[in-house]
């Protein structure tokens, strides 16, 4: 016997669904997106979706390492600043 699912998953279901169409929705009417939208590159890549998506992952990808990448030299600079006040004062 197939259990029912209780009321309230649909309907919860239901305004998951509704709030991500307006999420969708808001993020198509952005006048960024629309101009991006409407230049040569948001045409090709609209017309290639594989490709915009393959390119949003590697971008996606590749912001974690160069993250990492800024945070060493941030703190090397510091370290280093750190360092120098500290052989002044001796």
């Amino acid at each position: 016997m197939a259990k029912e699912e209780p009321p309230s998953t649909s309907k919860d279901l239901q305004e998951l669904q509704r709030k991500l169409s307006l999420l969708i929705e808001s993020i198509q009417n952005n006048s960024k997106v629309v101009a991006f939208m409407k230049s040569p590159v948001g045409q090709y890549l609209d017309r290639h979706p594989f490709l915009a998506l393959t390119m949003l992952v590697f971008v996606a990808v590749s912001a974690v390492p160069v993250g990492f990448f800024l945070l060493l030299v941030v703190l090397t600079s510091l370290a280093a600043l750190v360092g120098v006040i500290l052989l002044e004062d001796y």
